[in-house]
């Protein structure tokens, strides 16, 4: 079994599991026995856990909280580490296995004056974690130690962690009972510290439960739960506990009653304290545990006074008895009596002095609780107002922290294990946006805050790209990555390297992107190798972090792209067999998520064009729809939708297409982009400024323009390209420098010179076809060496098939000269590609093409 690599720490074998993550035994600095708790990151909220961990390293120790000795919620695996506390114990068949006890193992199993014991540990240590702004949130039976040392008591641990906001899956059972109706209904509220009163009421239970060995509530609710549990665990199936009917349960129930009378006023006190921490209404209740701790010492202060006065009575008493028997034996005693009585006198002064100061010192206790009580509440009502300032200065940074969180969670690091997509508002956006800039102005000209600088510009890159501001995330996302370079080239063996190289990785692969869609294929293949090595090196120290595998995969898929256009087969065939090797089937104990399936997918998509590119059309149309296939069970089964998935879905459907409609049948070529464009017609519907969506879907519109031409409707192939014309014009306005916007619009252009010429609009024909010629021409002039030469082969072949279709328009104009040089250059043009590629079945048929048209001429 494989342990979880922490640096610093050696990790030994598990010990314990619970419902946000599996505790591990290890060494920490200087070979002091810690408890490692890897976290499940879809179990806990990172940013109110880190808000609630450092609050418990701030706070002044307390005997009954275990202290927290670290924790790391920024990288992969999450953990908190604690003190070690429990100890080995012998098991059947000579194993040794390591406990810690906890309350649930003594609850009603002591005596009542052992149970109120820890009782009162646990709300004092509750109090001051209250007193210093932490709230627990978790608190169950099983979440307080007891301590077997020589002092005893007990030791709160697992603070932050449960039922509460921005958890996206825990596994609970007994653990509703424990919680309050308001935090199970309202779970965010822990942000906005309702925590406080939470723990009120779980405390209550706690208590409860301790002295009792039953639930407050709902005990019949959860003897269902488990009925039905093991009804279904003896069918070989799985139940999750039914968390709202035992909350429904617990509402049903308002008033607490006790198995037994108490024992004394003293426990009916006692117990009234813990009926009102146990209050349905959240209004009733103690406001936090400092007045539960209050009540508490004001109870205990009560009880010892009495006691004082007990004997205090009892003195008085047995001082009485004394002056009764020497007056009964005044009348034997004559010759001593004077004696006596002076004595007799002399010890009532002395009752009468004693009375007197135990008056006294009664008076003075008193006016001591009255000023301790008077200064409690003033301080009380200075804190809560001072806090309730902080809250409301606070409100607006903390509300940008956890949307900055969430928002992270997402784009960095999604969780492991489950296929998570988060919807954001254009608000939301906007408001992490502004923080992190924020954020980044009080960074700069800090030294040492390199790192911080880089993920800051990173992170508003990434939210640029989420708002499709594509130029904008271009600048932060470079910023970044130069950021990086400096930081690894001053220290490349630093002890945060690898994560350096992680993300210097992920910024690379992104900026790809965005170059690819710009048509820069030079720029993009530069990036994608420095994506492919810095996240292979970033892989070395944490090969199990699933997003840095899935992130080193997808580098690879493109990188093999790239490597497929360049007409590299070799080096694409070896890019997409990385893809494989770093995301295989065999590569994690769990099966693979739904996120690398659909990378996996794309992968046997780029075989089957390079299939195409090989010359083996039916190879490559089984393989490209088994791969969509795949793809579109994925699409269909996220939640939210994946758009990103779902546009690579619809290109997919569209090289299908092309190449059905040359190899099989127009009919079934017509019924792929008919599926694309559902899709895109979703996509631009969701998000109406998407320039990659439009794109494709006036490629889309341009494709099934030419079916209809071939399936001889004229008519419907006219008006669907030029509705693909005006789609593509939109987004080269906004992007005019774009090549493959330019390229897809001349092309276009041309097809509808043809087809204007087929029905016999030759005047209005020649000028779109001129335009098409120009703008061609002028990328041929200023991308003359910047492009990969499968583009720029498309290119070329264009230019040729727009000089026939130009002069092929000025001859049905009679413009038999014009016509005939536009030939020639036709001809021309396919000479130099036949010299270029001579076994190229397009070149040699448009070359055939050119020759004939000028021979007619002639």
């Amino acid at each position: 079994m494989s342990f979880p690599q922490i640096v610093g720490l050696e990790v030994h074998e598990p010990i314990g599991a619970g419902c946000a993550g599996a505790v591990f035994r290890a060494m920490g600095p200087g070979g002091k026995p810690w408890a490692l708790k890897i976290l499940n990151s879809m179990a806990i909220n990172r940013k109110g856990l880190e808000t609630t961990l450092v609050g418990l390293q701030a706070m002044p120790p307390h005997r009954g909280v275990l202290p927290v000795l670290g924790f790391d919620l920024m990288h992969s695996p999450y953990y908190v580490a604690t003190p070690l506390v429990g100890m080995t114990v012998s098991e059947a068949g000579g194993a040794r296995a390591f406990q810690t006890p906890t309350l649930e193992s003594v609850c009603g199993r002591i005596s009542a004056e052992q149970a109120w014991a820890y009782i009162y540990d646990m709300s004092d240590a509750l109090a001051h974690m209250h007193r210093h702004g932490v709230q627990h949130g978790n608190l169950t039976t099983g979440n307080v130690l007891v301590n077997t040392d020589a002092e005893g008591g007990t030791r709160i641990i697992d603070a932050g962690q449960g039922y509460v906001g921005g958890v996206h899956r825990i596994n609970l059972r007994h653990h509703y009972l424990f919680l309050a109706p308001d935090q199970v209904e309202n779970p965010e509220g822990f942000i906005a510290g309702y925590g406080y009163s939470w723990d009120v009421y779980s405390f209550g239970v706690l208590a409860y439960r301790l002295l009792t060995g039953q639930y407050p509530r709902a005990t019949s609710a959860w003897d269902e739960e488990l009925s039905r549990e093991q009804i279904q665990a003896a069918k070989g199936l799985g139940y999750d506990i039914n968390g709202q009917h035992l909350v429904r349960a617990v509402r049903a129930q308002p008033h607490i009653t006790w198995p037994t009378p108490p024992a004394h006023k003293w426990e009916e006190r006692r117990r009234k304290v813990v009926e009102i921490a146990l209050e349905i209404d959240s209004g009733s209740r103690w406001v936090d545990m400092r007045d539960v701790a209050r009540e508490f010492e004001n109870l205990e202060a009560d009880f010892l006074l009495e006691e004082a006065r007990a004997a205090t009575d009892a003195e008085r008493e047995k001082q009485r008895r004394k002056v009764v028997g020497l007056q009964a034996a005044r009348s034997g005693l004559a010759v001593v009596l004077t004696a006596v009585g002076a004595y007799a006198a002399f010890n009532q002064l002395r009752i009468n002095g004693a009375n007197t100061q135990i008056e006294s010192l009664h008076v003075d206790y008193q006016k001591e609780i009255q000023t301790r009580d008077g200064r409690i509440t003033d301080l009380t009502s200075t804190l809560s107002r001072t806090e309730r300032e902080k809250s409301a200065m606070d409100s607006n940074l903390q509300q940008s922290q956890t949307m900055v969180d969430q928002l992270l969670t997402q784009l960095l690091q999604l969780p492991t294990g489950d296929n998570l997509e988060v919807a954001f508002t254009r608000d939301q956006l906007l408001q992490a946006g502004d923080y992190l800039r924020a954020s980044l102005g009080r960074m700069e000209g800090q030294q040492g805050m390199g790192p911080e600088r880089a993920r800051a510009l990173g992170n508003i890159g990434m939210i640029y790209l989420k708002q499709r501001r594509t130029a904008d995330a271009q600048i932060y996302l470079d910023k970044a990555r130069q950021e990086l370079h400096g930081l690894l080239t001053k220290d490349p063996k630093g002890p945060h390297s690898s994560m350096q190289h992680q993300c210097l990785g992920r910024y690379s692969l992104l900026l790809a992107h965005i170059t690819t869609a710009r048509g820069d294929g030079e720029s993009s293949m530069r990036l994608l190798k420095e994506a492919t090595e810095n996240l292979e090196l970033g892989l070395e120290g944490v090969n199990q972090n699933r997003q840095v595998r899935l992130e080193s995969a997808l580098a690879w898929l493109d990188f093999g792209a790239r490597k497929r256009l360049e007409g590299d087969g070799q080096g694409a065939a070896e890019a997409l067999a990385k893809v494989k090797s770093t995301l295989g089937e065999g590569t994690h104990e769990s099966p693979l998520e739904p996120r690398e399936q659909f990378v996996l997918a794309r992968g046997e998509l780029e075989e089957g064009l390079a299939l195409k590119d090989a010359g083996k059309p039916e190879d490559a149309i089984e393989t490209l729809i088994t791969a969509i296939q795949k793809m579109g069970t994925l699409v269909s089964g996220s939640a939210p939708n994946n758009q990103e998935q779902a546009l690579l879905l619809a290109q997919a459907y569209t090289e299908l297409a092309e190449l059905i409609a040359k190899h099989v049948t127009l009919k079934e070529a017509a019924e792929a982009y008919d599926e694309a464009g559902k899709v895109l017609i979703e996509l631009i519907r969701l998000e109406p400024d998407w320039v990659e969506a439009k794109y494709l879907m006036a490629r889309t519109n341009g494709a099934q323009a030419g079916l209809s031409r071939d399936e001889g409707r004229p008519g419907e192939a006219l008006s669907l390209k030029k509705r693909a014309i005006e789609q593509v014009g939109e987004i080269v306005d906004a992007d005019p420098d774009n090549p493959r916007f330019l390229f897809l619009k001349a092309r276009l252009k041309g097809e509808l010179a043809e087809i204007m010429s087929d029905l016999g609009q030759t005047a209005s024909a020649v000028p779109i076809a001129q335009d098409a010629v120009t703008t061609l021409e002028t990328m041929l002039q200023k991308f003359s060496s910047e492009r990969i030469a499968a583009e720029r082969k498309d290119w070329e072949v264009q230019m040729a098939v727009l000089y026939g279709v130009l002069g092929q328009s000025l001859e049905a104009s009679k413009k038999r000269d014009d016509a005939k040089r536009l030939f020639q250059l036709a001809e021309k043009q396919w000479l130099r590609l036949e010299a270029l590629d001579k076994d190229n079945p397009v070149v040699k048929q448009g070359l055939d093409w050119a020759k004939n048209r000028l021979a007619k001429l002639n």
